[in-house]
């Protein structure tokens, strides 16, 4: 599996690649949803855009670009953010320099990962890793 490209999350007004998919909880129980991959940087098939505004974690903005054109109100008509309640989990954000290549989904090692902690959409925790200290 090639790498694949980040989702982005607003973040402290700083613009960050996630490794983490947090719309595909969702997805999961929407079996009437069937995104076909792009390329083989994104297997998902679409790309998210996020922001985190007073603990929360809000889909923004979707594309979806092969035989149609597929934007957030495709998932949720009439809606140009929906807080993502269903988001249960972590959310991990590479940070600095890259340290180790890997050639599969998100596996590539970077310099440190910030951890975002949710509870139905609700930020609960926040950790760093340095990765630098492994090595």
């Amino acid at each position: 599996m090639t790498a694949q490209i980040k989702e982005i999350l607003l973040y402290k007004s700083n613009k960050v690649g996630m490794a983490t998919e947090p719309l595909n909880p969702y997805l999961q129980n929407r079996k009437d949803i069937n995104f076909e991959f792009q390329s083989t940087g994104c297997w998902r098939g679409y790309l998210g855009f996020w922001e985190l505004r007073d603990k929360k974690l809000f889909i923004v903005k979707l594309i979806v670009t092969k035989d149609k054109q597929v934007d957030l109100n495709y998932l949720f008509p009439g809606q140009n953010e929906v807080f993502a309640d269903w988001f249960s989990g972590e959310i991990r954000i590479p940070q600095g320099e890259m340290l180790k290549y890997v050639h599969m989904g998100y596996q590539s090692i970077f310099e440190k990962d910030l951890f975002l902690k949710f509870k139905k959409g609700v930020l609960i925790d926040e950790r760093v890793i340095d990765n630098r200290k492994l090595s």
